[in-house]
Order: structure tokens, then sequence, then C-alpha cells
């Protein structure tokens, strides 16, 4: 966000007058420089051709909304050589060109949209004196200009579903940045190795267990060095935690019989009519088999 000043672009603009209405304040506002730059050849102009008014929107003031008049020029290109002959007085610092809003507040309201959504966004703006609609925080969102990502010296790969149980894809992901770089169409070899040879100062991938993009791995950065993620190294310590528990099932069975064995002593047994009521057993899904013997062997 630009420094907070009482115009957009202090070095472009003058401040002509103020005109206060009951809900919005409209700043009058002048173009300063004594030369423009043809937009085609960058040659500096002198020579007006017209003037001509647009109307801008600015950032609010305390919730009242802002608009400038601005009383902007058209000019002569100076260059003989120049294919333009006229155009139009370029304010970078304040508006885009054909731009019904500041920079500013462009920035603002798309600082919002991702922040807050399209409609929670629209109803925040409004209340703070920028009236948008969701779409249009939404379409901000899609137009910003993100930095192409660099390659990441730590990789982590995993697959993704573009819908779960028919189409998968693959996520790569900046381990050090934690931020996702790219999303492969599908969970092939062939497009891994693409894309690590083209992208070749990767040094450490991150990956699961899977054979595919281990061979997609090893082909496309054979320098790099391939390491289970987290969950699978937890997975990993659970399996093996369960085979050794496993080869001990004897002497665990065992220890657990000796603990559930009752201590010497007179045992008070209830009455019959102290019992509770049987209670009719409800019969077992197919899957409840299963689980009760996984249950039991753990």
């Amino acid at each position: 966000m630009p420094s907070f000043t009482l115009l957009p672009g202090t070095a472009e603009l003058r401040l002509d007058h103020l005109v206060s209405e009951t809900n919005s304040i409209t700043m009058v506002v002048t173009t300063a420089r004594p030369a423009a730059p043809c937009p085609t050849c960058h040659h500096p102009s002198t020579r007006v051709h017209s003037r001509y008014l647009r109307s801008l929107a600015d950032l609010p003031w305390n919730g009242i909304v802002v608009r400038l008049r601005l009383h902007t020029r058209r000019f002569f290109c100076s260059s003989l050589h120049c294919s333009r002959r006229i155009f139009t007085e370029r304010l970078p610092a304040t508006v885009a060109p054909y731009a019904r809003r500041t920079r500013r507040l462009n920035e603002a309201l798309q600082m919002l949209a991702f922040m807050m959504g399209g409609e929670p966004g629209s109803r925040a703006a409004t209340q703070l004196g920028m009236a948008v609609s969701g779409d249009t925080l939404l379409r901000r969102i899609r137009q910003s200009a993100s930095a192409a990502p660099s390659t990441p010296r730590v990789l982590g790969v995993d697959d993704w579903a573009y819908k779960r149980g028919h189409r998968y894809g693959t996520i790569l992901v900046d381990l050090e940045r934690h931020r996702v770089i790219d999303l492969l169409p599908d969970r092939d070899a062939a497009s891994l190795e693409n894309w690590l040879r083209t992208h070749p100062d990767v040094e450490v991938i991150s990956r699961d267990r899977s054979h595919t993009y281990a061979e997609g791995a090893a082909k496309g950065a054979p320098k790099a060095v391939q390491v289970a993620d987290r969950w699978h190294l937890l997975k990993n310590l659970g399996e093996a935690l369960e085979r050794i528990l496993q080869s001990k099932h004897s002497q665990l069975r065992q220890a657990a019989q000796t603990a559930a064995e009752p201590t010497t002593g007179i045992v008070a047994v209830p009455e019959l009519s102290e019992l509770p009521k049987a209670i009719p057993l409800k019969p077992l899904s197919p899957a409840q088999p299963q689980k009760q013997r996984s249950r039991e062997r753990r």
C-alpha cells in the first residue's frame, strides 16, 4: 500500500478545490506535469491537443465516499517517426488507463477480496465507504498479477483430487515457503519428470511411498535427495511398531491375563433381582465383525 496522502499521486496531480456534499466529498484536481511521454515511442510532448474530464473513485475519508474530478489532457506526439499522432496523458501513480478507480482504492479492494472473499468483502467494503459488488472483488483476485514462483530447494509432491474417487492430479509445494507452486493434471511419472527437468534447482523431494512419484523424481532430478513426508514417516513408524507387537503376541496376551486376574478376597454376589435385565442384541452389520477382530487384535 502507498503512503497515506491527500492525493493519490502527489507528483502528478494538483488540488484545485473541494466540493462537500451530504454523503460524499469531491476533489477537483488537474495534472501537474508540464509534459507527458508518448506511450508508444516514449518521446515527451508539451503540445496540448485538448482537455477532458475523468471521474474516479478514491479511498474514503472516515467512511465518507471520495471522488476525484480529474481534468487531464490529450497531446500531440512530437516524434515524426511515431505511428501515434494523438495520445492521452498517462498517470501511472494515480490510475490505470480507462479505469474508474484509483490504484490505491483497487489495492484496498484486492486486499479485502483476498482476506474475506466476494460477498463478505462486499459487505465490509460498503460499510467502509467503498461500495463494490462481490463479483468485482472476485475479479480482482483473478486479475491479480502474482509473481512467477521461483524454483524451490525443498519440493513437496503429493496427489490431490479434482473429484474425489474419479480424477486426481499432483500438487507441488515449496516446503520452505509453505506455498503451492504448481498443479499437474495427473499422477503420472512423466508429468513429474518433465516438470523437474524444467526446474533443475530442486535439491530435496518429499513425497509419499508411490512408486510412480519415485520413478518420476529419479528421472527428472537424479541428484535430488528423496525423503518420505511427515505423514508417511508416522505411518511407517506405526506399521513397524505393529509388526513388533505381533511378533510378541503370546507374551503380550500372557501379560494381559496376569494383569486381569482378580485379587484374593470375598466378592459380593448380587441377588438375581438386582441384576439388570438383558438387552436384546441387534444383528451385526457386515463391517462390524471385521472391526471387532481388529480391535481384539490390537
